[in-house]
């Protein structure tokens, strides 16, 4: 038997994110329409495990078989991105630039603007297998509350939904810290991981560093950071950060060296829209 020919547009990746909540709280990835309909026409039928025998009697693949492993390969990188739940599978649709009554948003539309144009170099050049090295992120600094977490983790979603590729997610202010220290503590399953941690995320192909600025800014934390960004310039990884604290607030940050290293990797966008959570422009 042999399986009915896949064709699929140059746009569609195979699968798409089906908004629609069945269960728990969020949609669901599914196969695009050209290829759940090749599938059902599949001499497998569209059924686990998605394989059939051909004339000579040979197990082969469903041409499903490889979307249907990248979608799973894909639910495996949110669960382990460490992104908070509330902004797990939001994309660039989910950044409103007016709000419900129609007013634009300050400063909206440029930030989204930004934040196309890195992701449409960075999912390009992998759709195109071209490898490019240096690709700059963002560091993205405002006042509290003006959609910088929302559209790093829309950075970091549509990049591992596109690719397929690795991201973490991290919290200085929550989080990052925390867990370093309980290195230190000889009951704690992480001890002595402390370099080993920092030095993972240093080659992680995506991290959003969320809430940098608001560290003690002790000569260990600022250290530790240091070794986090320096690592990732040197290994050339797309870096997204965001702050409450402008550029010219971080230059002493670790001697300047900081500032330094960012000031090469990451575009800086200063998001000037007012309380973006209070407009309820976004649907969580």
């Amino acid at each position: 038997m042999k399986a009915p020919s896949l064709r699929i547009g140059e746009n569609d990746p195979g699968y798409y994110y089906d908004r629609t909540v069945y269960a728990g709280q969020h949609g669901e990835i599914r196969l695009s329409r050209s290829v759940e309909s090749c599938c059902s026409s599949c001499p497998s039928k569209g059924r686990q495990p998605f394989q059939y025998l051909d004339e000579n009697q040979e197990p082969r693949n469903c041409p499903c078989f490889s979307y249907r492993k990248r979608i799973s390969a894909i639910y495996s990188l949110f669960s382990s991105s460490d992104i908070p739940q509330r902004y797990r599978f939001k994309f660039q649709d989910d950044f409103l630039t007016s709000n419900e009554n129609g007013e634009t948003i300050p400063g909206a539309e440029y930030a989204k603007n930004i934040l196309y144009g890195v992701l449409h170099r960075v999912i390009g050049d992998h759709k195109e297998n071209r490898s490019r090295t240096g690709q700059k992120g963002f560091y993205l600094w405002g006042d509290p509350g003006n959609g910088k977490t929302l559209l790093s983790c829309i950075a970091l979603n549509e990049l591992m939904f596109h690719t397929a590729i690795k991201g973490k997610f991290i919290d200085i202010s929550r989080g990052f810290f925390q867990t370093l220290r309980s290195t230190f503590d000889e009951n704690s399953r992480l001890h002595g991981q402390s370099n080993l941690i920092v030095s993972q995320l240093g080659k992680v192909p995506y991290l959003v560093i969320d809430d940098f600025g608001i560290q003690r800014n002790t000569e260990w934390e600022e250290e530790t950071l240091y070794n986090l960004i320096d690592e990732r310039y040197v290994e050339e990884k797309l870096t997204f950060i965001t702050s409450n604290k402008s550029p010219d607030d971080i230059k002493d940050v670790a001697q300047g060296r900081i500032y330094s290293r960012i000031n090469e990797m990451c575009f800086t966008v200063h998001i000037t829209s007012p309380d973006y959570r209070a407009k309820d422009a976004v649907s969580m």
